[in-house]
């Protein structure tokens, strides 16, 4: 998998915000009715992380995370495809791997991949044995249709982290995955970059020309920010004409040409259009610095003050 599909991958588990959470029922629920439809010990809803995989539900086994290049999911989520093992001991992949050698001492695996609603694979539901058996197309056909439930149950998750009008992102989405890229790059020594932009002058659309008026504006807005932003970056509508951009890897030297590309963008599409109003915009970015950014706050903080400055002075 090319590194850029994988930091895709990766971007969209942990926009889900669902590693490291408590167990819950309506997953818990689909592992033990796995273990019961084929009559096997172990069920598992596995997310594949970057080093690790976590499992979301983990029927028939207690611990909750193993190493990447140990599991069997791995190959599902790099293939694309559901995996069946009959045998382990007798597939190279896997003979000499801890989990085949060692607890749980996995013979048989089958498992199917499971999609968040961009299509990302982040993981699979599997059923596991210590014994080899076959596994017929009937009952591929019932891991698949326990795989899209799962996928439901992410659909639902999804909705609660993104605005109901754009599809961006919603403020809560954005302040869990900046917070979590804040503990990495501070573990990593990385840099990245957040963005503040308001819309100017955004209540005269509405008071003039109504909100239907001033809901197209938005919708207009966001769709040609998210065209801008680099595929690796999270956007988000933190609320009314507010926006939120988080860039990882960035330097402030990059996030400020990415200001310069979004306002030429901006100004081509008002150009295009037959409104009587322009968008235009302020923006806020800021550079982590582990000195002073200690929490998510801290960082949102100084964008907001940089954007609220900046637009004293200019708009884009």
């Amino acid at each position: 998998m090319s590194k850029s599909k994988e930091e895709a991958r990766l971007f969209a588990l942990y926009a889900l915000g669902i590693l490291d959470t408590e167990s819950e029922e309506r997953f818990d629920r689909l592992t033990r009715i796995a273990c019961k439809l084929f009559d096997i010990p172990v069920s598992l809803i596995s997310l594949m992380d970057k080093d690790r995989q976590w499992f979301k539900s983990n029927h028939g086994i207690d611990v909750r995370s193993t190493p990447r290049k140990e599991s069997f999911c791995t190959y599902i989520v790099e293939d694309g495809e559901p995996l069946v093992v009959h045998d382990a001991q007798k597939d190279s992949r896997f003979k000499n791997t801890m989990l085949v050698n060692d607890a749980p001492y996995i013979r048989f695996y089958a498992g199917y991949p499971v999609k968040v609603p961009n299509g990302e694979i982040i993981g699979s539901i599997c059923i596991i044995d210590t014994k080899p058996r076959d596994f017929s197309e009937e009952e591929m056909q019932l891991l698949r249709d326990l795989a899209g439930i799962v996928e439901d149950e992410f659909r639902i998750m999804n909705m609660a982290t993104t605005d109901s009008l754009t599809a961006l992102s919603n403020r809560r989405l954005f302040s869990l995955i900046t917070e979590e890229t804040l503990k990495k790059s501070r573990k990593r020594k990385k840099v990245f970059c957040v963005a503040i932009i308001d819309l100017n002058d955004f209540k005269p659309i509405n008071d003039v020309f109504g909100h239907a008026e001033g809901n197209q504006a938005l919708l207009t807005f966001s769709e040609v920010l998210e065209n801008v932003s680099p595929e690796n970056s999270i956007v988000a509508r933190l609320g009314g004409d507010e926006f939120g951009v988080l860039l990882p890897y960035a330097t402030i030297k990059h996030a400020n040409e990415f200001i310069n590309q979004l306002s030429e963008m901006l100004m081509k599409h008002n150009l295009k259009q037959n409104k009587p109003y322009h968008l235009t915009f302020s923006a806020g970015v800021v550079e982590y610095d582990e000195k002073h950014h200690h929490d998510y706050a801290d960082i949102m903080r100084d964008a907001d003050e940089k954007m609220y400055l900046i637009k004293k002075i200019k708009s884009y």
